[in-house]
């Protein structure tokens, strides 16, 4: 039954009209309204830890960064300041498209860090329950949400590219 509310031929229409909108680096590096974010997953093993498991004066270390097309969904900037001087704060969702994580075979994960529009965002929280026809085995996005970091409390490498 679940076939005749979604079939496969449609999946897979909306799945090629999504990566041409959104970008897809297996076919072609353009998009329409998808925007190239870089993504730096947690080296844990790299990471020198104190004994409460803590990472280390240096702070956590990050593997290659990661291209990747997605939505995003940013807040405005928040600025505060205290005794300590100005803070710029700032709450983003990223929004990628399931399929092509799966192609890339890469997922977002909590604590990776997003580089977009010269900034840095720790994701804190991931969400996938984006479901075409309410069928839970056809997820089609997996959102991230993230908050604005310094740059000087990370140890970011160079990126990787597909």
């Amino acid at each position: 039954m679940a076939s005749r509310c979604w079939p496969t031929r449609d999946a897979d229409l909306a799945k090629h009209l999504n990566d041409e909108l959104v970008g897809n680096l297996t076919k072609d590096d353009c998009s329409i309204i998808g925007q190239e974010v870089i993504l730096y997953r947690v080296a844990p093993y790299d990471t020198k830890t104190n004994m409460y498991g803590e990472a280390g004066e240096t702070g956590k270390v990050y593997k290659a960064g990661v291209k990747l097309f997605c939505i995003v969904d940013a807040g405005d900037f928040d600025w505060n300041t205290d005794e300590f001087g100005p803070d710029t704060r700032q709450d983003v969702t990223f929004a990628f498209q399931r399929d092509m994580l799966i192609d890339v075979n890469f997922r977002p994960d909590i604590g990776d860090i997003v580089s977009w529009n010269s900034g840095y965002f720790e994701i804190n929280g991931t969400n996938e329950n984006q479901l075409i026809g309410g069928q839970t085995n056809k997820n089609w996005t997996i959102s991230c949400t993230a908050n604005l970091s310094r740059i000087n409390s990370l140890n970011i490498e160079r990126t990787r590219a597909f």
